[in-house]
Formats: structure tokens, sequence, C-alpha cells
């Protein structure tokens, strides 16, 4: 029984070689296109998703900060919010870090 030998075949891109090495679009299939967009809406949808968590999270340490400088200073809410972001940049701090104190002390920290 003699064999013949055959060619070898051409080296098909693995997932491993497609992330290392850039690949022109037209040298992708429709499908892995596809999948390749899909996977970068993903990603998109992903970082939004963190980034929009942590506006939430922030939104509610500003609103109660803000609720604090309304009681403290007997003031409408629209200008309790002004004095804290204008206080946050007048010190160069985040304005959710500022409110974090407010929460925590119970009032506006002065400049040091």
């Amino acid at each position: 029984m003699t064999t013949t030998p055959r060619p070898m075949p051409e080296p098909t891109r693995t997932a491993q070689t497609a992330a290392s090495e850039p690949a022109a679009d037209d040298a992708l299939t429709e499908t892995e296109q596809f999948i390749l967009e899909m996977l970068e809406r993903l990603d998109a949808a992903d970082v939004k998703a963190g980034q929009l968590q942590l506006a939430l999270d922030h939104s509610r340490d500003i609103g109660a900060a803000v609720g604090v400088l309304m009681s403290q200073h007997r003031m409408p809410q629209d200008e309790a919010f002004e004095l804290l972001r204008q206080t946050s940049q007048d010190q160069n701090r985040k304005l959710y870090a500022l409110a974090l104190d407010v929460v925590r002390t119970g009032e506006l920290p002065s400049a040091d």
C-alpha cells in the first residue's frame, strides 16, 4: 500500500491570529465581519453601561449633598447645586468627591 503525499492545506485564520494581526476588512468573510461588528458594539455597550452606572451612583451622592446644603443654608435646590458646583471649581475638586464630603460631614468644606 503506497500513499501519495498530499499538499499541506493553507493555514486558516484562528481567533488568536485574527486578534494579533490586523486584517483588511476585505480579508474577512461576511460572517466574520458581522461577528467583529457585534463584538465591537457589545464592548461599546459594556463601557457605556459602566459609565451610566457610575453617573447614577454619583448623582445620588450629589443629590444628597444638595439636600444637605438646601437644609443648612435654607436655599432652593438650584442655588444649592450652584453653590456645590462653584465650590468644586474653586477648590479644583471633582463634584462628586466634594458631594461625598458634604454628605459625610454635613457641611461644605472650606478651601484649605
